[in-house]
C-alpha cells in the first residue's frame, strides 16, 4: 500500500541586504537544529572553484587557507543545505538575492522556522528589488528638481516686464519643469546601478551613510536637485529684492 505524506513548503526572498558574520552565526544555529552534521552543508563558489564543508567555520578556514585568488574576506556567495526525517532547509546568498527555502511534514516545524529564520534577516534586508529603489528614488528627485524648476520659471515670468498672459506662462512653466523632471530622472535611472547586497562570513559590516549608498547615477540626479533649488531659491531672492528696491 502506498504510504500518503503531506508535506509543507515556505519560502522567503529579499532582493538588498547587509549581512554580516554574526546575522549567519544566528542564522545557521537556527537552521542546523534538529539536524545531523552529517546532513548539513556549507558551500560556497570561487573562481570556478566549489569548496564545501560540514560547518561555516570550516569553510571560513578553508577559503583564507585556499590558493585561489581574491581575497578571502569578500564573499560573492554562500550556500547552506540541511535534510533529514523529511525536513529539509537550504539557504542561498549571492549578488541577486537571499533565498530561503523550508519544507517537511511537520507544518508547525515549518511555519515556525520560517518565522524564526526570517526574523533575524527582515531588518537588515529588504524585499523591494535594486532597479524598483533607483526607479522610485529617481522619480522623486526628478519630480523635485522640477517642481522647484517650475517655481523659478514662474517667479521669472511674473517679475517680467513683458506681458504674458496665463496661458503662455502655465505652458512654459509646465514645459521647463516637467524637461527637467525628466531630465534629471533619466540621469537617476541610466547607468550601471549600485551593488545593494552585501555578504561578510569573516566579520561585521559597518552601517554606512545614506550619501554612500547612492550610485553615481543617483549622485548625479541629487546634484541637479541641488542646482535646481539653489537657483529657485537665487530667483526668489531676486524677485524679493526687486520688489522691495522699487
Amino acid at each position: 500500500m502506498t504510504e500518503h505524506r503531506d508535506v509543507t513548503s515556505n519560502r522567503f526572498e529579499f532582493y538588498t541586504y547587509r549581512v554580516g558574520r554574526s546575522q549567519l552565526d544566528r542564522l545557521f544555529s537556527i537552521a542546523t537544529e534538529g539536524f545531523t552534521p552529517e546532513r548539513i552543508t556549507f558551500e560556497t563558489e570561487r573562481s570556478g572553484t566549489r569548496l564545501i564543508r560540514a560547518t561555516l567555520e570550516e569553510l571560513v578556514s578553508a577559503v583564507a587557507e585556499s590558493s585561489l585568488p581574491g581575497d578571502p574576506n569578500v564573499w560573492e556567495n554562500l550556500s547552506f543545505r540541511a535534510y533529514g526525517d523529511g525536513k529539509h532547509i537550504s539557504i542561498e546568498i549571492n549578488d541577486h538575492w537571499f533565498r530561503t527555502s523550508i519544507s517537511g511534514p511537520d507544518a508547525t516545524w515549518v511555519h515556525g522556522q520560517t518565522a524564526r529564520l526570517k526574523a533575524i534577516v527582515e531588518p537588515i534586508a529588504g524585499e523591494v528589488r535594486p532597479w524598483e529603489i533607483r526607479h522610485r528614488r529617481a522619480a522623486k528627485i526628478g519630480l523635485y528638481a522640477g517642481s522647484l524648476t517650475a517655481l523659478a520659471t514662474l517667479i521669472l515670468l511674473r517679475g517680467s516686464k513683458e506681458e504674458t498672459g496665463i496661458v503662455e506662462t502655465i505652458t512654459g512653466v509646465t514645459l521647463v519643469g516637467a524637461t527637467i523632471a525628466l531630465i534629471v530622472w533619466l540621469i537617476g535611472t541610466t547607468g550601471k546601478g549600485k551593488k545593494r547586497t552585501h555578504l561578510s562570513a569573516t566579520e561585521e559590516l559597518s552601517d554606512t551613510k545614506w550619501w554612500q549608498d547612492l550610485s553615481a547615477s543617483e549622485k548625479i540626479a541629487l546634484g541637479g536637485l541641488g542646482v535646481a533649488a539653489l537657483a529657485a531659491i537665487a530667483t526668489s531672492l531676486s524677485a524679493y529684492a526687486d520688489v522691495w528696491g522699487s
